[in-house]
């Protein structure tokens, strides 16, 4: 359980920690898997998520995935290449809800890089970083006694 202090301390930090869904890239589920693996490649991005036209969150693709569904299938390069990333988006990866509190968030990051969020409904609403919450929790342990004075019990 997380002290209340330190969530008190935590929570104006951590107030814009979602990336919105419109400053993100993303990939629509019907795009071919050789226009996906240009981007990924020629943008850096390790993992990205994945959406329905109507916004609506699918899962996340990484050039991995892509790579182990064509090996799995014995697919040559040619007839992967027009396939839609929707066979081979990951859907497993971690999620939260708008409402997810912190100690949810910070224990699904410890194995991801990033959480989408995502509405009841399906809609994805952006992500949280791990880098993002890593830089709150380095403010709280420079700055927290600045505020707060600890006593040992």
């Amino acid at each position: 359980m997380i002290a209340q202090e330190f969530k008190n301390f935590l929570k104006p930090l951590l107030k814009d920690a979602l990336t919105p869904a419109e400053e993100l890239a993303i990939f629509i589920d019907t795009h071919k898997t050789d226009h996906v693996m240009l981007l990924l490649a020629n943008n850096g991005f390790s993992r990205v998520p994945v959406l329905t036209k109507d916004k609506k969150y699918v899962g996340t693709i990484s050039m991995s995935d892509i790579i182990k569904y064509q090996k799995e299938n014995n697919l040559d390069d040619e007839r992967m290449a027009q396939l839609d990333i929707s066979y081979m988006t990951n859907g497993s990866y971690a999620t939260v809800s708008p409402n997810a509190d912190l100690t949810e968030v910070m224990h699904k990051l410890v194995d991801a890089n990033f959480l989408p969020v995502i509405e009841a409904d399906g809609t994805f609403l952006g992500i949280i970083t791990r880098k993002t919450v890593l830089k709150a929790l380095n403010n709280l342990l420079h700055e927290f006694t600045n505020d707060y004075t600890l006593t040992k019990k």
